[in-house]
């Protein structure tokens, strides 16, 4: 039998591992080398044993010889296959010869809770407050692909918040915690609106540093303005709307929604129109032959022209 574990890379990895503990194969991730495959899934004296394989970096070239080994051996042989992002056809040949289990991650809405489950394999309880926090650390658009920035990352801050001494204040937690979202675009944003230029060029110049692509810098961007734009139009209907609600509403954490909201609440909607405006243009040049970094930084410009005006 071949099972392949889709998904999201952490989780999927970790449901690998599970099943490989149910049936009694040892922890062992093996790399896709066809030979060692057919070895460790055929067994010996004592029947099949099973072979755990690991896919995420193979090539087209190297899954061609593999998926022969795969297809003779024996039925009662048992292999697990780690692949989060199967190709096409690997997702095809999956559908007629494996049994698929998918692991997706967690929506925007239901980080928060993953996280507080999480804690809890290591007797952590974690306020709502925390949880939400820590939630919104890994929901950023891209995040996932990246491990610095996905579950597994935010599992080892789990780890680390054990070493410290009971209760956990939310202000405890942002002290020691090291991950941040993979653009900061919330961050980037608030400066924006509230006319701190040395502050939003100097995070344009750290992200750079860090090698961030300045295309997914202003996708980031947009995406966060957008949201503004939606929480600005959702309060004009009820001035009163709460983080939670507004949560829903805009598909975000409550944490990240209440900081969405109090930046709605100070911005103009015409400026918000503005701003769209602006990254829309800056995204088609730096998307069309322009130079991307120069477009993100002709972005940051406008958009903190705009703030002046104000």
């Amino acid at each position: 039998m071949i099972e392949v574990f889709t998904g999201d890379a952490f989780l999927a990895r970790e449901a690998l591992l599970q099943e490989a503990r149910l049936q009694g194969l040892a922890p062992r991730l093996l790399p896709p080398e066809p030979g060692l495959v057919a070895q460790e899934a055929s067994g010996g004296l004592f029947g099949p044993s099973g072979a755990l394989v690991d896919l995420r970096e193979v090539a087209e070239g190297e899954w061609k010889p593999l998926r022969e080994v795969l297809e003779k051996l024996p039925q009662d042989a048992l292999v697990l296959l780690l692949d989060p992002r199967p190709t096409a056809a690997r997702s095809k040949w999956y559908g007629e010869h494996a049994q698929k289990r998918d692991n997706p991650t967690p929506g925007p809405k239901e980080l928060a809770q993953w996280v507080a489950n999480r804690a809890r394999l290591y007797e952590l309880k974690l306020p709502a407050a925390i949880a939400n926090f820590l939630g919104s650390l890994v929901g950023g658009k891209g995040s996932y692909e990246n491990p610095a920035y996905g579950l597994e990352a935010l599992d080892q801050e789990l780890k680390k918040l054990t070493l410290l001494d009971p209760p956990l204040t939310l202000e405890k937690v942002q002290a020691v915690v090291a991950l941040e979202p993979p653009l900061s675009g919330f961050d980037l944003v608030r400066a924006v609106t509230e006319g701190k230029g040395a502050v939003a060029f100097k995070q344009l110049q750290n992200q750079m540093e860090r090698g961030e692509d300045p295309i997914r810098t202003l996708g980031a961007l947009s995406w966060q303005y957008s949201k503004l734009a939606r929480a600005w139009a959702y309060l004009q209907e009820k001035p009163l709307l709460g983080e939670g609600e507004a949560a829903g509403l805009l598909g975000m954490h409550p944490f990240a929604a209440k900081q969405t909201l109090a930046l709605a609440k100070q911005a103009p909607g015409e400026a918000v129109a503005a701003a769209l405006q602006i990254l829309l243009e800056a995204e088609q040049q730096a998307k069309t032959g322009g130079d991307p970094r120069l477009a993100l930084e002709r972005a940051v410009s406008g958009l903190l022209a705009l703030s002046a005006k104000r």
